[in-house]
């Protein structure tokens, strides 16, 4: 029980300065803080565009990486087991992400609330599928982005960390040459993915999709981490 505490520790205090510290209180807040000042002092003309989402969507990634390869040999190295630290890191990865996106948007609507008539427009996915801001649309939307990214970049570091950088390459490699010639042989082609964007699907359909498979590959870390070697390189050549 005292190595599953620990563990929440490590993974609660590692999230806390990567998404509440490093990202929120370095970077996007003073960010926010930063338009309403311009606006309020110069004045933006009615088309200016701002964002404060895109270190959002950077840090999750980075944290997704960073943040586990510095806690594995730890965790361990205090009594926690891999099966302790993957769980906890789930758990507690997608909450804090969940929590960053929420407190994310309300800082795009104190943003937007706070600016003479709400003149300029937050850059944002969900402004190529939505004519108006809504605050819950831009909420999901940013969490199932999160999702994807969070699940997608730590499955790319797991399979790195147990391949290597080498065979992690040479797989890469291998099916973009194998997609070549299947496409420029004409066993698939165009028409293959047709029915992906010619269905009928609403924009938001696919965007919960895209956050699925982020969770999907997400988990799908487990049986690659579970039993993984400590210390090692994603650049092990062997």
């Amino acid at each position: 029980m005292n190595s599953m505490k620990g563990t929440i520790r490590l993974v609660y205090e590692d999230a806390l300065w990567f998404l509440g510290k490093f990202l929120f209180l370095y970077i996007t807040i003073p960010l926010m803080l930063g338009w309403i000042l311009i606006e309020l002092i110069f004045g933006l003309p009615d088309d200016a565009v701002v964002a404060i989402s895109v270190p959002a969507y950077l840090f999750i990634s980075m944290f997704a990486v960073m943040g586990f390869r510095s806690l594995i040999s730890v965790a361990v190295a205090f009594g926690g087991t891999r099966i302790q630290l993957l769980k906890v890191f789930y758990g507690m990865g997608l909450a804090t992400v969940s929590m960053s996106m929420l407190l994310l948007n309300i800082l795009q609507y104190i943003l937007i609330a706070t600016t003479v008539n709400n003149r300029f427009n937050i850059m944002h996915p969900a402004t190529f599928m939505l004519d108006e801001y809504h605050f819950i649309t831009y909420l999901w939307i940013d969490l199932m982005i999160a999702f994807f990214l969070f699940g997608i970049s730590f499955l790319i570091y797991c399979i790195s960390y147990r391949l290597g950088m080498k065979w992690s390459l040479v797989i890469v490699t291998l099916l973009i040459l194998s997609g070549m010639f299947l496409y420029y042989g004409g066993v698939i082609d165009i028409s293959t993915f047709e029915w992906i964007w010619n269905n009928s699907l609403e924009p938001l359909t696919y965007i919960t999709l895209v956050g699925l498979i982020g969770l999907i590959g997400l988990f799908v870390t487990y049986p690659l981490m579970r039993n993984a070697p400590l210390n090692k390189s994603i650049f092990n050549v062997i």
